[in-house]
């Protein structure tokens, strides 16, 4: 008996063929081979699925390989593509999204302090760095920053280090044509 999956394929006069059989049968373990190959090389064109292709996607994104661990590489280079789209909602809804393991992390445009506002139950596991670095990367100057809240009545208090590029521009007084900007690094305690 030809097995269904290529017999919804075939007209109904090949299901008692006995060459047909013997060749879906012989067949059917190169044909899943092939398919395993073909889904294989296909993760390698999204960036946070692929493996031996991340080397490709570095050089697309930094212009050189990352020697990073490859969850970091990719991390990295999910934040260079957030930073392309721009300030956007969705964008901040993708970056709280992608720094969630369990996805239930609400973002909340906090107008009166200028903040942008990731709640997310106790339960979950959130990546504050890589938050707070994607949104850094893409805030624009009238947004004060990151605030992450785990949604529980307990008092909790995080600490941790991070490192965020500020800029720093010259007065229009002193600017001359060629003047690249100012930059110098400021450590920031979250």
């Amino acid at each position: 008996m030809i097995p269904e999956r290529y017999r919804v394929n075939l007209p109904p006069y090949w299901y008692e063929n006995r060459a047909a059989e013997y060749h879906f049968e012989a067949a059917s373990a190169a044909v899943d081979e092939f398919a395993e190959r073909t889904e294989a090389l296909g993760k390698q064109f999204f960036p946070l699925l692929a493996t031996y292709g991340l080397d490709v996607w570095d050089w697309i994104y930094f212009g050189q390989k990352q020697s990073l661990s490859p969850e970091e590489r990719r991390k990295n280079i999910q934040r260079k593509h957030w930073a392309r789209l721009g300030f956007t909602p969705s964008a901040l809804r993708a970056i709280g999204l992608g720094s969630s393991r369990l996805k239930l992390v609400q973002m909340v445009e906090d107008l009166d302090d200028k903040v942008i506002r990731y709640v997310f139950p106790m339960e979950d596991t959130f990546d504050t760095r890589n938050a707070v670095q994607a949104v850094e990367k893409i805030r624009p100057v009238h947004c004060n920053g990151v605030v992450v809240e785990p949604a529980t009545r307990e008092t909790i208090v995080l600490r941790d280090v991070l490192v965020v590029g500020m800029k720093q521009y010259h007065t229009v007084g002193e600017f001359r044509v060629g003047m690249t900007l100012m930059k110098r690094l400021e450590e920031v305690v979250v």
